[in-house]
């Protein structure tokens, strides 16, 4: 079965993502369905990367840990990271902010 291995997203200038420290960092708050979020959790090896633009390398990356509800806006899911160091080129299709990439199998 398929699976998520990496969501890429447009964040310009860090827009809500908060530093925790020790490696981690919260993300801003994505409208992703909830069934990628679990499972980002409980397997954590699933990436996201934040990016400028499509066309420019992450600037924050890292496996997904843990995730969130948005208080503010509750159908959108705040992430939390284990930060890594090297930067990700863009990967996933559609044209809007954000891109999957998925498993073969």
């Amino acid at each position: 079965m398929r699976k998520v291995l990496e969501i890429h997203v447009i964040c310009h200038k860090n827009l809500n993502v908060k530093d925790l420290g020790n490696g981690y960092f919260k993300s801003g708050n994505w409208w992703v369905a909830e069934c990628h979020a679990k499972k980002a959790k409980l397997e954590k090896d699933v990436y996201l990367a934040l990016h400028e633009s499509k066309n420019q390398p992450s600037y924050r990356q890292g496996i997904i840990e843990d995730w969130e509800s948005c208080y503010e806006r509750p159908k959108r899911i705040i992430f939390e990271v284990k930060a890594t160091h090297e930067p990700m080129e863009w990967k996933g299709g559609g044209t809007g902010e954000k891109g999957y990439f998925w498993s073969d199998d």
